[in-house]
């Protein structure tokens, strides 16, 4: 019973931190996101381990915060990828890739940015990145984009998820890779 009241009391504390800070955010839609953020952390989070519901219900709001598309266009976009002062990432699946890929993207799937234990692989092509630079990041729709911008933003980089999918910027000049 004690797990209950003690896990209760930690999330109902974060809740009140997040109130607290309220006045920091832009728009009453960003506190709502919040504050739905630590009831589904809540939710998720088994009654015997309560006690950390705190540090999920952060976890959650950061995960929670919106990123919109960015507003840089498409030939700037293109532009500093080819010269090399921004990456791009393709944040669909292996398999998706394997059906065709832009040339200058690094792949790192969604599933691994969510994932708590990523690849080997995805890890190394992340520290590869430099955080000084534009991350643009696009998937087939710009849809999963939004998912992945705040995971990348808490990772410190500094993500601009693109609203055009794989086949719109291959139709915009953005060269694909052969086969």
């Amino acid at each position: 019973m004690s797990h209950y009241v003690l896990g209760y009391y930690h999330f109902f504390h974060q809740v009140f931190k997040i109130h607290q800070m309220r006045n920091q955010f832009n728009s009453s839609k960003r506190f709502q996101m919040m504050v739905t953020a630590c009831v589904l952390s809540v939710l998720n989070v088994p009654s015997s381990f309560a006690k950390d519901a705190g540090q999920n219900v952060l976890q959650a709001a950061v995960i929670a915060e919106e990123i919109p598309h960015t507003k840089d266009s498409l030939s700037e976009v293109k532009t500093r990828v080819e010269s090399k002062i921004a990456a791009l990432l393709d944040i669909r699946e292996s398999s998706e890739w394997n059906d065709g890929h832009l040339k200058l993207a690094i792949l790192i799937p969604l599933s691994e940015l969510k994932s708590s234990n990523p690849s080997a692989e995805v890890k190394k092509a992340l520290e590869a990145l430099d955080k000084s630079e534009p991350i643009y990041c696009h998937c087939r729709s710009g849809r999963r984009v939004l998912t992945a911008a705040p995971l990348l933003k808490k990772m410190g980089f500094d993500v601009r998820p693109l609203k055009a999918g794989f086949e719109e910027l291959s139709k915009n000049g953005f060269e694909v890779a052969k086969p």
